[in-house]
């Protein structure tokens, strides 16, 4: 017979073992996300972008900014299926002194309600989750992200500036001006 100081170790122990193989949700789907956000919108690839207006970059006057979009193509790079526990999405900006989009590729994987990203070289971390409207919330890693562009660097911190969280809505206009301006640089 179990001793209640064994059981409360078991138990303890358990807790530990599920946030170390996953977190508090690990019993929940981790598709919901990738599904609901990703992989049945837009015919499975789906755009989320935002472009800032003059007012609004006057009020947050340390918003480097501009332009933002992340998307993700039915496949990966290395042509594998995405899915919830591996994806892969692009993610580009335009601050508001250029217009020249800095971009990266992010690997990324869902739990139920969030998806953690890491992108490219050393780049940084974010984290997507639902926001109102259909629209998704990214959030800076507490070392901020940075990007490659084509003659500089550009960073994102993530202890100054108003570029920690941005709010992105379902649509195509950033993803197709950021796909335009990159297909430009390939040819």
């Amino acid at each position: 017979m179990r001793s209640k100081t064994t059981a409360k170790i078991s138990a303890a122990a358990a807790a530990a073992a599920a946030i170390l193989m996953g977190g508090a949700h690990a019993a929940e789907p981790a598709g919901n996300f990738f599904d609901t956000y990703l992989a049945n919108v837009q015919n499975g690839t789906p755009c989320y972008g935002r472009t800032y207006d003059d007012a609004h970059l006057k009020a947050h006057g340390e918003q480097k900014v501009r332009r933002i979009e992340i998307d993700m193509a039915k496949s990966q790079s290395t042509v594998r299926e995405n899915t919830a526990e591996s994806f892969e999405l692009g993610i580009a900006v335009m601050t508001r002194s250029s217009t020249e989009w800095y971009g990266q590729a992010a690997l990324c994987k869902a739990a139920a309600t969030s998806a953690d990203c890491s992108l490219e070289g050393d780049g940084g971390l974010f984290t997507l989750t639902p926001a109102n409207d259909g629209a998704l919330r990214l959030e800076t890693g507490s070392y901020g992200i940075s990007f490659e562009g084509e003659k500089d660097f550009l960073e994102l911190s993530a202890t100054t500036g108003d570029d920690r969280v941005f709010i992105l809505k379902p649509g195509r206009e950033e993803c197709d001006a950021a796909g335009a301006h990159f297909k430009a640089d390939q040819e």
